[in-house]
């Protein structure tokens, strides 16, 4: 069995699905196969522009600021219930796309889920710029990576996203089990009664 997860480095959700997958891994009696899946919000944000996620809701996407305080302190409290410590006022937009060519890079190497945990971690908790090359440099290097060479990857991720599409996946996190069907962000117990589910449909195919 397979799960394919859909997420974004800068989707603050992404962080709190990822945890709560994790937790319902520790439950299921065989935890199936997780792929990670490339998937980008905004694939046309500028590179090398530096904007906080405030100021990016502000001067890129025409929130509100009463509408930036109000998402910003749902995704923090629901964060801060899977113990995750947001601080999404300094928090770093960036264009995911090099960062995903990372995450590939790790899967080569094993380690796909521990940087993309760096990652996410990265820009919803410590305010570092993810499309920095330098930034993504330090990551690969603390999780044992040899260098990410200029380009690498980048078919892989180009295949992520054009798979999104079939798949009509349009918002993340969004889980794929099987190829059969897909959930959006759902909480653990929910997810563990998935898995279960789709385990024993599995066994009997």
């Amino acid at each position: 069995m397979k799960v394919e997860v859909f997420s974004d480095p800068v989707c603050p959700w992404c962080h709190i699905g990822k945890r709560r997958l994790h937790a319902a891994l520790q439950r299921v009696a065989e935890p199936p196969d997780v792929v990670w899946r490339s998937f980008q919000l905004d694939p046309r944000y500028p590179g090398d522009v530096r904007w906080t996620l405030p100021e990016a809701h502000l001067r890129r996407y025409g929130l509100s600021r009463a509408e930036n305080d109000r998402r910003l302190a749902a995704v923090t409290a629901t964060a801060a219930q899977e113990g995750l410590a947001y601080r999404l006022d300094r928090a770093v937009m960036a264009n995911t796309f090099d960062a995903h060519r990372l995450v590939h890079h790790a899967a080569a190497h094993g380690s796909a889920a521990e940087v993309l945990e760096h990652l996410m971690r990265a820009y919803t908790v410590e305010g570092r710029w993810i499309g920095d090359p330098g930034t993504l440099a330090a990551i690969a290097a603390d999780a044992g990576l040899p260098a990410l060479a200029p380009g690498a990857y980048a078919a892989e991720v180009e295949a992520d996203l054009d798979r999104a599409r079939r798949l009509g996946v349009t918002a993340v996190p969004t889980l794929v089990v099987d190829e059969a069907y897909a959930l959006a962000l759902p909480d653990v117990d929910s997810l563990v009664r998935t898995l279960e589910e789709a385990r024993a449909r599995h066994s009997r195919s």
